[in-house]
């Protein structure tokens, strides 16, 4: 008889985090073959064991063995050993296309060639379906929820894995593609793969599952036969005792009075729609995604543009904003609480009292005990699983995230409470909570609004049920005929149509969100100006005027270049101005006039290895000592121009003539330093986009915690841009050596705030992951040029800040506007 074969085993973790022992000695195996449910509350302790499998995490005790090998702690052993995980939250990277997480997202011996990404990926997204409406060159902040989560499944299939861990996997999925994922699962099964499924839903797990573990409070229950547990029995495992019922009881027949009424509402993907919501009842919308159930409720929170009349409790309300739609008594729970409902470096008090400050402020001044009293009453009240309410709220599970967001918007006292997908991602004991809590709120005279996607859920929950198709209500059901049945034949009889993705975004900020459109923009500025400065003053073009400016642009285009890396990755150099001024000044000591070689090659040594050291230096501080980036470099910037000050109190030690002449070189008019800055802007380009390294840079600076998961080095990675960085500004100081002719400690200050200008006119993101350093050549390219022009016009210096300032908010303005109009709502 064969040995059983084990693909994956855990075997005796203990896992435990501030105040918390989230894995209590917990053992768990699966087969070759087979699907293995693992089900458990909110906080139960599965994600954190899949965390530990994948090397996310690191366990106190314990071992992992995936196919055979012992792995601990290292992401990339555990995908190169076979092991792939399709997370609640997706892992992807917002700033890359589809295609580049995709390629990130495998094996590096099972990557296609850079060149052939875009259509190995869309390759991948036909294999999930043949009419899937994802564009593999689409950035994955430009997908809806569920496109997102599509890809993550795609990308994790793409690995081949021997090991597929599925959390929450049909959260985010229409029935449509919950059935592909289990045809999927099947077929991967059927090949030898062993499946993890992790999920809320019994029912799915008893469908799918061979085998299901149950944890609890961080401890295994068991691990039994699919076909051997009830849905009752499964339930009773997971929350350790009996449940009487799921639902609470409805309201019946309510002819109470009308507390929200909507005549004739429209908008983008709804119109003419008008509802009454009495006290006590609560109204369920359903329909299939993209027929504008959702569109009308983001409406009625004032997040979107609509027209028609809306009343509370006979008020007329104004949706003009979310703020104008809160102070007329409509708040939303919002569906997708990651991006919508929490913040995430906030605590539970903070998250629970921002949206009621009201409550705790007298004359502007917040009383801390009173929030954090309030705090603790909603955590005890909503049963919210956390060490206290000063814990930071990502560090808690979805469910206990949710709950405390609904605390959080009832606090504020609603008469209208909207609720998109009130229980996604949350555990059948939290789902009972919140139900209750719903219910409780309607019979208190709040009207309620629910939209989900779980047509048992709207069936239990809500005492109407409206339809909608093609943007107007269809259908109405009521009492009796609220049934799950009824619901889905009603949704599926109604349209079969659907809107997806950038639907609706206007073509400009369509293209003004891309990567081409600052380059475009900024040419035509460049040669706009350039024309009407020709136009006033002929001798704007006169070679020698060209020939200067070129040689200032390429100065701060090279060290633009430096800043763009570091911002490509979430970072910013404040120190690279005093930096290039000590370059300088260093210089002025080893390259006079009669120097040695061996005195002159000193120098420039000693100056590479500063420039070495200031890059580990800023790295240290930001990375290991965890110091943000604005602070790390301006205590460099202000050590490294004292420095300068103490070497060179004035300026002074000549630059011997020959190498200034050798710097300024030209062919014809033009520097050679000029020449170099645009070759260099373009293989800086061209790695950008066309290598790994580049896609490695944006993916981290996109989203961190995202790119370590895809098993990048992202210590080693900022690392390399904080170096790169210094040592650009180190190549930027040596035409500006000639410029300057002599160790002047002041020469480079300017350059700090003037290259960040380039940047960020450029089109690069604040926030890392987009950028072009083509873009940051045109953006030096038009700051000189802006420079040199109110010269020429004799207007003053001071417009030359003005105009400066002028453009870095029309540029940040302009690029945040259209990336903003092009993610998915």
């Amino acid at each position: 008889m064969n040995e059983p074969h084990f693909l994956l085993q855990i075997d005796g973790v203990t896992k435990t985090f501030p105040g918390v022992r989230a894995l209590d000695n917990v053992t768990f195996s699966v087969l070759a073959g087979e699907v293995h449910g693992l089900v458990g509350e909110n906080g139960a302790g599965k994600s954190t064991l899949m965390a530990v499998a994948s090397g996310a995490l690191v366990p106190e005790s314990g071992r992992v063995v995936i196919d055979g090998s012992e792995t601990k702690g290292d992401t990339e052993e555990a995908r190169r050993l076979g092991l792939a995980i399709v997370r609640q939250e997706p892992a992807l990277m917002p700033e890359l296309t589809v295609a580049e997480n995709l390629y990130l997202g495998v094996p590096a011996e099972q990557r296609p060639s850079l060149m052939s990404t875009s259509e190995w990926a869309q390759e991948r997204l036909r294999q999930w379906s043949g009419n899937a409406a994802i564009d593999a060159n689409e950035r994955v902040s430009s997908l809806t929820p569920e496109q997102r989560f599509i890809v993550e499944i795609v990308k994790a299939l793409s690995a081949k894995p021997k090991v597929l861990v599925l959390d929450e996997p049909t959260e985010h999925l229409l029935a449509e593609d919950v059935e592909r994922l289990f045809e999927r699962i099947r077929g991967v099964t059927a090949s030898g793969c062993a499946v993890v499924y992790i999920s809320h839903r019994i029912r799915e797990v008893q469908k799918i599952a061979n085998r299901i573990t149950v944890l609890r409070d961080g401890q295994g229950q068991g691990t039994y036969g699919a076909e051997g547990l009830s849905e009752q029995q499964i339930v009773e495992l997971i929350v350790g005792g009996a449940l009487d019922r799921e639902f609470p009881a409805k309201a019946g027949n309510c002819s109470a009075g009308t507390v929200l009424e909507v005549v004739s509402l429209g908008g983008a993907g709804f119109n003419d729609v008008s509802v009454r919501v009495r006290k006590g009842e609560i109204v369920g919308l359903a329909g299939i995604d993209g027929n504008g159930q959702r569109e009308f409720m983001s409406a009625l929170a004032g997040l979107i543009r609509s027209r028609g009349a809306v009343s509370v409790n006979g008020r007329p309300a104004n949706l003009h904003d979310s703020r104008a739609a809160a102070a007329s008594g409509i708040r939303l729970l919002p569906g997708d609480r990651h991006r919508e409902g929490i913040f995430g470096e906030l605590s539970v008090r903070e998250n629970f009292s921002i949206r009621s400050l009201a409550l705790d402020s007298v004359k502007g001044w917040i009383s801390q005990s009173g929030e954090a009293r309030r705090a603790r009453e909603a955590v005890t009240g909503f049963a919210v699983k956390t060490p206290s309410v000063e814990t930071p709220i990502r560090s808690l599970s979805g469910g206990n995230q949710q709950k405390l967001v609904l605390a959080s918007v009832l606090a504020s006292r609603p008469e209208v409470l909207l609720v998109d997908e009130p229980t996604q991602g949350v555990d059948i004991g939290a789902r009972m909570e919140i139900y209750k809590v719903l219910r409780q709120a309607a019979a208190a005279g709040t009207a309620v609004i629910v939209v989900s996607s779980d047509a048992l859920e709207v069936a239990g929950l809500c005492d109407r049920v409206l339809i909608f198709s093609r943007g107007h209500i269809v259908k109405e059901l009521r009492e009796r005929d609220v049934s799950e049945n009824n619901i889905t034949s009603a949704v599926l009889t109604a349209t079969t149509e659907r809107t997806r993705g950038m639907a609706g975004i206007p073509a400009f900020w369509k293209w003004a969100s891309g990567d081409w459109a600052p380059l475009v923009m900024l040419a035509l500025a460049v040669c706009a100006l350039g024309l009407y400065a020709a136009h006033v003053n002929e001798a704007y073009l006169s070679a020698r005027n060209v020939s200067g400016m070129l040689a200032l642009v390429a100065t701060l285009a090279i060290v633009s270049y430096g800043q763009q890396a570091l911002m490509l990755v979430g970072g910013i150099d404040l120190s690279v101005g005093p930096l290039m001024g000590l370059m300088v000044v260093i210089q002025s000591f080893f390259l006079n006039g009669g120097s040695a070689l061996s005195h002159q090659l000193t120098g420039w040594a000693i100056a590479c290895l500063v420039a070495v050291a200031v890059g580990l230096v800023n790295w240290v501080l930001v990375c290991p000592f965890r110091l943000h980036p604005m602070v790390a470099t301006l205590a460099t910037y202000m050590a490294l121009q004292a420095v300068s000050l103490i070497l060179r109190p004035v300026p002074g030690g000549i630059i011997a003539d020959a190498l200034i002449d050798t710097i300024g070189a030209q062919i014809g008019f033009v520097p050679v330093i000029a020449i170099v800055a645009a070759v260099l802007a373009v293989a800086l380009e061209f790695a950008l986009f066309k290598t790994r390294m580049g896609v490695v840079f944006r993916g981290v600076g996109s989203r961190l915690e995202a790119a370590r998961m895809a098993g990048i080095r992202t210590q080693l990675t900022l690392l390399a841009a904080y170096l790169g960085c210094s040592l650009l500004a180190a190549v930027a100081a040596v035409p500006m050596m000639a410029q300057v002719g002599s160790g002047d400690p002041n020469a480079g200050i300017n350059y700090t705030l003037a290259s960040i200008a380039a940047v960020v006119i450029g089109g690069a993101s604040l926030f890392g992951g987009r950028g072009s350093f083509i873009g940051s050549l045109l953006g030096a390219l038009l700051i000189i040029q802006v420079n040199v022009v109110t010269s020429f016009l004799d207007i003053g210096d001071s417009w030359q800040s003005y105009l400066l300032g002028g453009m870095i908010l029309v540029s940040v303005a302009l690029y945040s506007k259209s990336r903003e109009m092009a993610v998915a709502k």
